[in-house]
């Protein structure tokens, strides 16, 4: 009698599924990047009305050359806005495009993104937040005659919120950022990345 020992075939290696990520980043940074464009479009619109409305808002007797230097500076983080949105909402656009191709070159493209957002970004804000205690010097001055301790105090609350708004502002300024910069980072991402 012949025994022969049954023969097994080695099963094949079960293929990891491709991976969702890069279709769900790239759509955000799609989105996002869109979103930028927009607001760099929009800027010289918001800048016609912040003047028109300055212009109304400001306190009876402000000195006219305090109301025309803010304008002034107003203008300027403007432009300057509208450029860096702009910039970097083409960056975004092409990486997340990238992405979603699986071009690995997507990677380094947003991650440069990142970077750039958060020193251009957090810079933009913080002019922006000097230029909103000017505004509101020029809206509520504290040295007029009639000042009382009142306007004071509203003065200082609204200083107060205003930094609060600017912490916020920064967290959701960096949050994008952050994750992209940690996101790509990952051996797991990487590996992903290698094998495009």
């Amino acid at each position: 009698m012949d025994i022969t020992p049954p023969h097994f075939t080695s099963a094949p290696p079960i293929a990891r599924p491709a991976p969702k990520w890069p279709k769900i980043l790239g759509i955000i940074a799609v989105v996002f990047g869109a979103g930028g464009l927009l607001q760099g479009a929009f800027v010289p619109v918001s800048l016609a009305i912040t003047r028109t409305q300055m212009r109304a808002l400001a306190e009876p007797g402000t000195d006219e050359a305090r109301v025309n230097s803010y304008l002034e500076m107003l203008t300027s983080i403007s432009i300057y806005s509208a450029i860096a949105s702009a910039i970097l909402g083409a960056i975004l656009l092409v990486g997340g495009i990238l992405i979603i191709r699986h071009r690995r070159t997507g990677s380094p493209v947003l991650q440069i993104w990142a970077f750039l957002k958060i020193f251009i970004g957090g810079y933009l804000l913080f002019r922006s937040s000097a230029l909103t205690r000017v505004q509101m010097e020029l809206m509520m001055p504290t040295d007029s005659p009639g000042s009382s301790q009142e306007a004071e105090m509203i003065t200082n609350v609204t200083t107060y919120f205003m930094w609060v708004a600017t912490a916020f502002g920064l967290l959701w300024l960096i949050a994008l950022p952050v994750f992209f910069l940690v996101w790509f980072n990952r051996s797991r991402i990487r590996e992903d990345l290698a094998a495009w």
